[in-house]
């Protein structure tokens, strides 16, 4: 996917001298404990405590908020779900507290008739009451019946994820019963009489207008136009009736809070500036970026971590990390080495001898798909993994070291083919293709592709450069490529 580059350069001075930005000497902080108050909105990637952007949060004393709903424990929460978690984290930076987490699914409904549409082999968009909803084969997870691949028109679905300037990007996706009725949906309020209301969603689109029932609970404004809101809609013989409206926080954050950390796709919000999960971001000359290169190349569609403090509703950008992962490797795991639950090195059998260390870390989303995830939870930690057994699939990146840092790891059961999606580095044409130091040969049996189109070998080689990306599958595997697909 080429991404549309974003205007670099805005800047933004501090009004008062005694305002300043965590991380560079934010508020926030506990004197004497080695730890500041955060507020946290990311993806919850694994559990034993619960993992999000980057941090393992000890939840022994936290309150949890679920759908509206006061919840006791951790199993209330499944990976992939949006949260924002309130407490303290520790000086090192990977540790901390949970005093509060709250979840609140973004969309909850009926897929629309006629808007499923199958963008390439690994992307899916469709609408639910209109609002426009991206799900990926593989960063997406998927919970009680929903798959990837038997997404439907009419499927009734909850949806949780990032809002990316025109979609949300699904990190969650849970199949509903057929036969749920009530349904939620957040938008601006259009139009409201005390007798129906319409609403704008995130991504511009009208729904509604729809009737309120008489006996409706309403924690709104007598005229709530203009604000932003949630509506939970009930389906009364073919017909959507409001029966619960509630002013609702389209960011999680308020304008005043002075230690935020924020995981989303980064998105132009047309006027010169970013968004981040829809929430308006700037930087200066003091913002600092990992990896350094990422200064002046941010680009949308970039999957990153801002940190920082709220001044109104902009958030003022200390850091931004990269979270994007363009690697994508599924393989058998022959070697596991872990200095806990989350950190460590995965060593993945890559086919004739040549293997792959993928690095994971707090940040990694640790997902479960496979019979061996015996508690149910969809997460797994390093100390599960069964050398020469377990077959996982890895979406990764390059740091500035060279070394492949997973950004997740899916758990499989075996029996799986071998691929390796990455740049190429060398190729010698219809003999063998070199990605991250990996060769693969090729032969006459070998199917060539180029963006999932079948092609033959000249034609592949043609078209074929170093530093293109191409995914590569070895059934057996013994190094030899069965299928090459030239992506774009």
């Amino acid at each position: 996917m080429k991404r549309k580059q974003l205007i670099i350069g805005m800047t933004l001075a501090l009004a008062g001298a005694g305002m300043t930005a965590c991380g560079g000497g934010g508020g926030g902080g506990d004197a004497g404990t080695g730890s500041s108050n955060i507020s946290s909105v990311g993806t919850i990637t694994g559990f034993g405590s619960v993992y999000v952007n980057g941090v393992k949060y000890e939840t022994h004393s936290a309150s949890y908020r679920v759908d509206d709903e006061d919840r006791f424990d951790d199993s209330s929460l499944a990976v992939g779900m949006k949260v924002k978690v309130e407490g303290t984290i520790d000086s090192n930076g990977t540790t901390g507290t949970a005093t509060r987490i709250i979840y609140d699914d973004d969309v909850e409904g009926p897929v629309d008739v006629g808007s499923l549409t199958s963008v390439d082999a690994s992307t899916k968009t469709f609408t639910i009451f209109g609002m426009l909803i991206s799900a990926d084969a593989s960063r997406t997870v998927y919970d009680d019946g929903a798959s990837f691949d038997n997404l439907a028109e009419g499927q009734k679905l909850e949806v949780s994820g990032y809002f990316d300037g025109s979609q949300i990007v699904a990190t969650r996706i849970e199949k509903q019963n057929d036969l749920d009725d009530e349904y939620e949906l957040k938008g601006t309020v259009s139009a409201y009489d005390g007798s129906s209301i319409s609403l704008t969603l995130l991504n511009g689109a009208s729904a509604g207008p729809y009737s309120i029932d008489g006996s409706a609970e309403l924690d709104i404004p007598a005229d709530p136009t203009g604000q932003f809101v949630e509506v939970k809609l009930i389906d009364q013989a073919g017909s959507l009736v409001a029966i619960k409206i509630e002013t609702d926080d389209d960011d999680l954050l308020d304008d005043d809070e002075d230690d935020v950390s924020i995981r989303g796709i980064l998105a132009d919000d047309g006027m010169g500036g970013y968004l981040v999960n829809g929430v308006s971001f700037t930087v200066d000359g003091s913002t600092e970026y990992e990896p350094e290169s990422l200064q002046g190349n941010l680009s949308a569609g970039m999957d990153i971590e801002v940190e920082g403090y709220m001044q109104g509703n902009v958030l003022i950008a200390d850091e931004i990390e990269s979270e994007d992962g363009d690697i994508e490797i599924q393989a058998r795991v022959i070697g596991v080495s872990a200095s806990d639950a989350k950190n460590g090195t995965i060593t993945l059998d890559m086919g004739n001898g040549q293997s792959l260390d993928v690095q994971t870390d707090y940040s990694t989303q640790f997902e479960d798909d496979s019979a061996s995830d015996l508690n149910d939870d969809d997460s797994f930690n390093l100390g599960e993994l069964a050398v020469d057994t377990d077959f996982v699939e890895v979406e990764a990146y390059k740091d500035g070291a060279g070394n492949l840092i997973a950004t997740s790891v899916k758990r499989e059961d075996a029996g799986q083919a071998t691929k390796l999606e990455a740049p190429v580095d060398t190729y010698d044409a219809n003999v063998s293709v070199t990605l991250l130091g990996i060769t693969y040969t090729v032969g006459v049996s070998t199917r060539y592709e180029i963006e999932d189109i079948y092609t033959d070998a000249g034609s592949f080689f043609s078209a074929l450069n170093v530093n293109d990306t191409v995914e590569v599958k070895d059934i057996e595997p013994n190094g030899g490529a069965e299928e090459l697909d030239l992506e774009d």
